[in-house]
This record gives structure tokens, C-alpha cells and sequence, in this order.
């Protein structure tokens, strides 16, 4: 089987070299956060309005796994929709320009035969980094169109994914499409350099996951300016957000984990002890131990990570070793954190466990700050 040629390089990438691509993603997201521009609320804004664009790209699926190595036969493609429109109100003001919208992404992922064609529906949110250059965060729902099956012999060859609902993550830097100013046509053309994942959180077996790495171009295709409220003077927004609540905090939460065979069902639990720091910042950093349990196995790690704070949303990207392994081929584990302030010591967490690129199990729990 012929292995293809990424658009980056020149040979065939080595797998030790992707061992490290989840440190390599949430860095680029720390960077990303450190550079981010202020911007008063009173400053005029060079952003857009309501836009639409459209764009195409290609790239490679992200052999993270040996198994995974092995299926790809191709390139991967991919067309995309986005519709955004400008921030307002504090969360506005508390960022440079910022960004909200919804993409729709289609393609080929690279391995036509074991995963197939892929489609996603983001909300996304995206941070200006410099005049034309931002960061781009979207989730939510994707489809993979060949999933594994037991009821054919071609479906059991489908061993990467076991749903063909999954959830869809994608982060990128993105050079903004603007329209034409005097003759620049090229400004209304947009650069993305994108990472993009799906997988069901082990909800079922197999769960290798899918990561595909791209690189397109897209055009502005409409466009309509920011509108001016005519009771400007009347609205007060506020200058400056409120504070990030920080802390000691206690957390727990519980879960459900899927081993292959699908009998083998297990219900696991967490507890820990985290301190958030970072004062005045709104990317700030956590650090903390954590227990886990489930049947016949108890766990113990340490970890330290980064968090996104926005005004009642906080998302921790946290990475941790075992100093009692919960599993004995695993010494590190991964984990995305959700909270929602419900009250102002009080928080729901939504979190998914990860051994790497591999899904452990979701969790859902509550976190008291002290």
C-alpha cells in the first residue's frame, strides 16, 4: 500500500513523532492565549460584521496509532461553510475582537476504506492574535461514515471508530478574509491551518479516534458591516469583566467507561484537590492531585495544566502522571474539563479522561470552591 506524502514534508512521518501531539496542540493553545491583544470597548474596531465564507483545503490523517498507519491510502480533503459575526457585550470587551459563529465541515479523512468520508457541525469562538491573524476554537457534532460492524465482514475491518455520531473538536490559526480595499483583492482571501478530531469518549468500542491536520484557503463571500445601536449613548457595558474565581477547590464526579468486550462495563469515580492560579488573567493555569476508582482498581495522580476563563465557562486542559497507576501499561493521562458556574462557589463539570489520543471515559461531577 502506497503510504501518501504530507504537504509538509517530504518522507513519510516516523510514529514517535506523534507520540507528543497533544502536548504539541494544547501549546499552541497556551501560546495563543499569551499573545492575545487588549482591547478597550471604547477603541474603534477594525473587525467584521456578520460575515460568510467558504473555503477548501487538504492535509493528512494523523497516524497516532501503528493500526491507524496502516489504513491510510490517500490524502485528506475538505470543504467548509462558516458563518460568524462579531462579539458584544463584556465578553467583547474583555477580548481582543472576538469572534462567534457556526462552520460546517465535509471531506475525506485519508482512509477510504476503514473511515471514509467525515462531516462536522461547530459552534465555534474565535480570538484575534494580531491585526489578521486568530485562534479558533469549534466543537460539537460529527459524522464518520464507515464505523466498525459486527454483522459484516467489511465492517469488522472498520476498526478505528465504533459510531458514526461522534463528538468534533477543531483548533486552528486562521489569517481573516476582509474585504477588498481599494483593489487588494487578495484581502478577502483567508489562510487556516487546522487540527481536527472526533471520537464517541469510549460511549462504545472500538474508539481509536480520528485526527486529521489540514491546510486551506478561504474567500469571503459576504459580508455585512457592524451595525451602530442608535442608543448608543444609553448602553453601558461594563469595562472590565468580572474576576476569575480562584482558589482552592474540591471536586468530584462520576463515570462510565466502555472496555472492549462491550460486557465489560464499568462504572468509575473521581476525587480531587485542585488550586487555580493566575489572578487577573483570563488564561490562567491549575495544578492538583486526583483519585480514581473503579472495580478492583484504585488510581492516584498529579497534574498541571492551563484554563480558559471565560465569564461563567471555564474549560482545563490538564495534563497529569499516575504515582498509582490505574492501569499498568499507562504512567499519564489527559483530561478536558468543562465547568459552568452555577453559584459563585459552586460549578458543574462535564470531563473526558484520556490516555493519549485513547478515551478512558466521560465523567460529569460537581466542584466547590473553598
Amino acid at each position: 500500500m502506497n503510504r501518501p506524502f504530507t504537504f509538509f514534508l517530504q518522507k513519510p512521518i516516523c510514529k514517535a513523532c506523534w507520540s507528543s501531539i497533544f502536548r504539541l496542540k494544547v501549546a499552541c493553545m497556551v501560546v495563543a492565549g499569551f499573545v492575545f491583544q487588549p482591547n478597550a470597548c471604547g477603541q474603534v474596531s477594525m473587525n467584521l460584521g456578520e460575515h460568510w465564507e467558504v473555503g477548501g483545503g487538504g492535509g493528512f490523517l494523523v497516524p497516532h496509532r501503528a493500526v491507524i498507519q496502516s489504513l491510510i491510502d490517500g490524502h485528506a480533503t475538505q470543504i467548509q461553510l462558516n458563518w460568524s459575526r462579531q462579539g458584544q457585550g463584556l465578553w467583547s470587551c474583555s477580548r481582543s475582537e472576538p469572534r462567534w459563529g457556526i462552520g460546517l465541515r465535509w471531506g475525506a479523512s485519508g482512509a477510504s476504506a476503514a473511515v471514509g468520508r467525515q462531516a462536522s457541525v461547530l459552534a465555534m469562538s474565535e480570538l484575534r492574535m494580531s491585526n489578521t491573524l486568530g485562534f479558533r476554537f469549534g466543537a460539537g457534532i460529527g459524522w464518520t461514515e464507515n464505523q466498525w460492524s459486527a454483522d459484516t465482514p467489511e465492517g469488522r475491518q472498520h476498526v478505528v471508530i465504533g459510531s458514526p455520531i461522534n463528538a468534533a473538536i477543531e483548533i486552528g490559526l486562521h489569517k481573516r478574509p476582509r474585504p477588498a480595499l481599494q483593489g487588494v483583492w487578495h484581502s478577502r482571501m483567508g489562510i487556516h491551518l487546522t487540527f481536527a478530531h472526533q471520537s464517541n469518549a469510549s460511549f462504545t468500542q472500538p474508539n481509536l479516534g480520528t485526527n486529521v491536520a489540514c491546510l486551506g484557503l478561504s474567500t469571503l463571500v459576504w459580508n455585512r458591516a457592524p451595525q451602530q445601536s442608535k442608543h448608543k449613548a444609553d448602553v453601558l457595558i461594563p469595562a472590565v469583566p468580572s474576576p476569575p474565581r480562584l482558589g482552592w477547590t474540591l471536586n468530584a464526579a462520576m463515570g462510565r467507561r466502555q472496555p472492549a468486550p462491550l460486557d465489560q462495563r464499568e462504572t468509575t469515580f473521581e476525587w480531587g484537590l485542585d488550586r487555580n492560579w493566575g489572578r487577573g488573567l483570563r488564561l490562567g493555569g491549575v495544578t492538583g492531585m486526583r483519585g480514581f476508582a473503579r472495580p478492583a482498581h484504585l488510581g492516584l495522580g498529579v497534574h498541571a495544566g492551563f484554563q480558559l476563563r471565560f465569564n461563567a465557562v471555564y474549560i482545563d486542559l490538564i495534563h497529569g502522571r499516575y504515582v498509582k497507576r490505574w492501569q499498568a501499561e499507562e504512567a499519564s493521562y489527559n483530561r478536558v474539563v468543562i465547568q459552568v458556574c452555577i453559584r459563585e462557589n459552586l460549578s458543574a463539570i462535564l470531563a473526558l479522561h484520556t490516555h493519549g489520543f485513547r478515551a478512558h471515559h466521560p465523567s460529569i461531577g460537581w466542584v466547590w470552591l473553598l
